[in-house]
């Protein structure tokens, strides 16, 4: 079955509207994200990780795909308006380039932690590890409504890193639907970003 949703995202004094868009894939299922600057794509596998990842922003020259195959992401376009064609090496763990919609399926299962891959943009794309880590459970009041919610907090994998940056996300106990997310979407200083679901429909 297919998803819509509207997120509202506010830093500081902005706030954005996310779509997401969600539907079956021979893969798995595929996730399409629109802001008024990004888009991207992703396709998850049937457990509900990153299998490719494609992204475009005209604002800071972005267009390129990455897909994962084995323990390598071959990653090829345009990065930082220059060509880009790598391959990233990374180890058996799972890869998530959508730490928010990319941990639902993980949320509604029954493990505690999850150690896991993601391409860093503001780091030429270089691989790092983040660790989710469930909190337990709590309800959540949103604008669309009231939410029995898993509480996860993200940190970068590691006891000194995960000193540097944290974050917060909440998703529905049954279905695994991300519902808030709060935290830093940068360094030390970068002012704390909120995402809330907004609206959802079935298709």
């Amino acid at each position: 079955m297919a998803q819509k949703m509207e997120y509202t995202e506010v830093t500081g004094q902005d706030e954005t509207l996310q779509k997401i868009h969600i539907k079956p894939h021979a893969q798995g299922k595929e996730l399409i994200f629109t802001d008024p600057e990004t888009y991207s794509r992703h396709v998850f596998q049937p457990e509900g990780f990153t299998q490719s990842w494609k992204y475009k922003d005209e604002k800071n020259k972005h267009d390129f795909e990455a897909v994962r195959e084995g323990n390598q992401i071959h990653i090829q376009g345009i990065f930082n308006g220059e060509p880009v064609q790598k391959t990233v090496d990374i180890d058996e763990k799972q890869w998530l380039n959508k730490l928010d919609h990319g941990l639902s399926q993980w949320a509604k299962s029954q493990e505690n932690e999850l150690v896991f891959w993601t391409l860093k943009l503001s780091s030429d794309l270089d691989p790092i590890k983040f660790r989710a880590k469930k909190l337990g459970t709590e309800s959540i009041s949103l604008p669309e409504g009231e939410y029995e919610a898993v509480k996860v907090k993200l940190t970068l994998d590691g006891f000194l890193l995960s000193q540097l940056w944290s974050a917060y996300c909440w998703y529905e106990v049954d279905s695994g639907l991300f519902l808030k997310y709060e935290g830093a979407n940068g360094g030390p200083g970068t002012p704390t970003t909120t995402i809330e679901l907004n609206k959802i429909a079935s298709l």
